[in-house]
């Protein structure tokens, strides 16, 4: 077995280039890529970018206005030239180095670390003692570690496992009380268009199973 330190550089083109390691960079930066909202300063760079390229759609414009604010995040400013690669950098960092794909395709969405991000929370004070709200920094691999191993009785796990639940075979009275907490833990509608949710669920699954996310955010870009 190797363990190794959770990098905090990325080699890009033959340069080391420091990147921000901690986790609510990389949540802010899944926000922007997965999101729907497009906000005003996004808008204005996607006008910018549509003038030196015609060819792409607004909506085009837009999603490359969102990489390059998030490649701004992850590289403190210090973007490299080769954007490509280092967008690719970026995937690979964000889905923990993992190269196999290892989680099944997931039909719902079990978390939102916008709308969760308290239950959460208390799943991490619970079972280590960690207040994210005040921890000054913390390494997105170690987060997503420390949440895919939280203990099912964190509410947390309790309610991904409600809105994950198959209802099939359930008697009458079980399947009432599940479509309860379905309804009661519901996530609220973000706006995206049915493929964008199936996007998003296999990034989720594929997270919390230790698998590639690469190709899923390749399909999200392209």
């Amino acid at each position: 077995m190797i363990i190794e330190t959770p990098p905090a550089s990325v080699d890009v083109g033959g340069v080391l280039y420091d990147v921000d390691t901690d986790f609510g960079t990389m949540i802010e930066i899944e926000n922007l890529i997965m999101g729907k909202e497009v906000t005003k300063e996004q808008r204005t760079f996607a006008d910018e970018i549509i003038r030196y390229n015609p060819e792409l759609s607004f909506d085009e414009a837009c999603m490359n206005a969102k990489y390059h604010e998030a490649l701004h995040l992850f590289y403190k400013g210090n973007i490299p030239q080769d954007l490509e690669k280092a967008i690719e950098k970026l995937v690979w960092f964000y889905g923990c180095g993992k190269s196999e794909t290892k989680g099944k395709q997931g039909k719902k969405p079990l978390y939102s670390y916008r709308h969760d991000f308290d239950y959460i929370n208390a799943g991490f004070m619970q079972d280590y003692k960690i207040d994210l709200f005040e921890v000054k920094s913390l390494h997105w691999w170690k987060f997503v570690s420390m949440f895919c191993a939280l203990r099912d009785d964190c509410k947390i796990r309790e309610i991904m496992g409600y809105r994950g639940a198959d209802t099939k075979g359930m008697d009458k009275e079980q399947r009432k009380y599940i479509k309860e907490m379905q309804r009661r833990y519901a996530l609220p509608d973000d706006g995206l268009t049915t493929e964008e949710e199936e996007l998003r669920n296999r990034l989720q699954a594929e997270l919390l199973n230790g698998g590639d996310v690469s190709g899923i955010l390749k399909e999200k870009n392209s």
